[in-house]
């Protein structure tokens, strides 16, 4: 028997239940049930505000921003193409697509002392 595996739907409920376990993974902080109204479009909003109030924001564009510098380093020692570089360059690419999801910007991580090349 041939199990069909439907897509989620943008701007359903079970789509931002998804994109809030993607988003977040284990790191769901306890929201209270009158802060969202039952609604998990409305839970992330929470969330993302809880992590600000815990400072996690603040702990995730750091720790971007010293991989961003170790990444630059290490193409400087091993070169751009190599093995060594593309494994930093995989660990980044994570942390910055969170740090698209709570609208941290290169400013926020230059402030926390990330080096970018001058284009």
């Amino acid at each position: 028997m041939a199990t069909t595996i439907t897509p989620l739907q943008p701007g359903t409920e079970a789509a931002a239940q998804a994109a809030a376990f993607a988003i977040f993974g284990s790191y769901l902080p306890p929201v209270l049930a009158e802060e969202c109204g039952g609604s998990w479009r409305t839970t992330l909003h929470v969330i993302a505000e809880e992590w600000v109030g815990e400072g996690r924001f603040e702990r995730h564009a750091a720790r971007t921003a010293t991989v961003i510098n170790e990444l630059a380093a290490t193409g400087r020692l091993f070169g751009t193409g190599s093995p060594e570089t593309a494994e930093v360059g995989a660990r980044l690419r994570p942390l910055l697509e969170r740090c698209r999801h709570f609208g941290i910007t290169t400013d926020d991580l230059r402030r926390r002392g990330a080096q970018f090349p001058e284009s």
